[in-house]
């Protein structure tokens, strides 16, 4: 009887050790965020920006989040909406991709959204896509976005305008696609509710742009500024061919407009852009702890990159740390379809470089937002300076959802503001 009472005991003991061998793996099993920003094809250098940015977000938690070892899977391939959903299918049934990250750009985001849908067990956050119905219109119930869209990104660029700058008539200037549309909106909800009025808006086609033309009609029109969102290349072509021609309106820019590059590559920059203003989610030459902190982290580990993280770089940084943050919560744990880390998400909310940010009802950042303007140095070079602070802006605006969505969508006609 004692000698089985013992070869029981034994067997028991075996079994213990087993289950807590067993549990003590599972614990030590890596999960897989798999990141949408490929390094390949014609966003390879965003998609280079967008790998610092996830990395900095991973080293800060030492490579671990809940207990568990976190691997980074990044995609193989170019950037193309169409191809969206196999992309992501193969980060997550080829590499065993637990949450996905990204994408980069507006139109893949909408992809991405509709293939989320198909995926309820998995968990999506934003990479940099800024389209507005990303989150907006028919969400995903498992799609989050910590980061801002187009049209929060123009939020207190009205005001300035309007207040500071006494601006009562503004062109608008810009490409005639949805990226442009969503910036051109939310400046103008904001600069049209205070008052302000549209001279005229000027639409531009992809290729082949009429600038002596436009400039032409520029001169005949009644205007205290333009408004202009146009990529750097774009704006150099034009107000080179502005100037030529002897326009001296004011220049108010959207959130790509006044690059680096642009602002240190032309000397007739330096007589006509100096208190020019624009927008961005964030400013280069902010001076808050957290931002100068993330800089000089980023310059540390990234020594041979450009001097100051981009877009790309601080919008996965921030997703990818609000991932990792809710890892944390719920002590890594992904069961029960993730229900429990979507619960963390939902409710989270942190600092970013660039301030604090929570989500709404639509799992949409609320955020904050900067006016920038153009300044010339004692060292006789241009740089950006923030000018104002809109604080914690929603995805409404300020309005309230059912008199934004009364607006209709984005477009060459919305808002109207005679």
């Amino acid at each position: 009887m004692n000698f089985l009472f013992r070869i029981s005991l034994l067997f028991t003991c075996i079994c213990l050790i087993t289950l807590f061998a067993r549990d003590a793996a599972r614990a030590e099993e890596n999960i897989r965020i798999g990141i949408m920003a490929a390094m390949t094809g014609p966003y390879a250098e965003y998609g280079l920006e967008a790998k610092r940015g996830v990395e900095l977000a991973l080293h800060e938690f030492e490579g671990r989040a809940g207990g568990k070892n976190v691997e980074l899977i990044f995609e193989v391939g170019d950037e193309t909406s169409t191809l969206i959903a196999a992309r992501a299918q193969d980060l997550i049934s080829q590499h065993g991709a637990d949450i996905i990250v990204g994408p980069l750009s507006g139109g893949e985001g909408l992809a991405l959204k509709e293939y989320a849908k198909t995926m309820p067990e998995i968990t999506f956050l934003n990479g940099a896509s800024a389209a507005r119905d990303l989150t907006f219109l028919d969400p995903a119930a498992n799609f989050f976005r910590f980061t801002t869209d187009a049209a929060q990104w123009m939020a207190g660029l009205g005001r300035y305008s309007y207040f500071d700058k006494g601006y009562r008539r503004v062109v608008t200037l810009a490409e005639n696609y949805s990226f442009p549309y969503t910036q051109v909106m939310g400046f103008l909800v904001e600069f049209c509710s205070l008052g302000g009025r549209v001279a005229e808006q000027i639409w531009l086609p992809l290729s082949d742009k009429p600038y002596a033309a436009v400039t032409a009609k520029l001169h005949t029109l009644q205007a205290d500024a333009i408004f202009i969102a146009l990529d750097g290349s774009n704006t150099a072509n034009f107000l080179e061919q502005y100037w030529k021609d002897g326009g001296q309106l004011p220049i108010i820019g959207g959130s790509v407009t006044f690059d680096p590059v642009l602002l240190s590559s032309n000397s007739l920059y330096h007589t006509y852009l100096p208190g020019s203003i624009s927008a961005s989610p964030l400013a280069d030459d902010d001076q808050g702890r957290d931002w100068q902190s993330f800089v000089a982290d980023y310059r540390k580990h990234h020594p041979s990159a450009p001097p100051v993280p981009s877009i790309f770089t601080v919008d996965y940084y921030v997703n990818t740390k609000a991932a990792l943050l809710a890892l944390e919560e719920v002590d890594g744990e992904l069961g029960n379809g993730q229900a429990e880390f979507r619960r963390a998400l939902t409710e989270l909310q942190f600092d970013t470089p660039a301030g604090r940010v929570s989500l709404d009802e639509n799992r949409q950042a609320i955020a904050n937002n900067y006016v920038i303007k153009v300044a010339l140095g004692d060292d006789d070079r241009l740089r950006n300076e923030v000018a104002y602070v809109a604080t914690q802006v929603d995805q409404t605006l300020g309005m309230g959802r059912e008199r934004y969505l009364a607006l209709g969508a984005p477009g060459p006609n919305t808002p109207s503001c005679p």
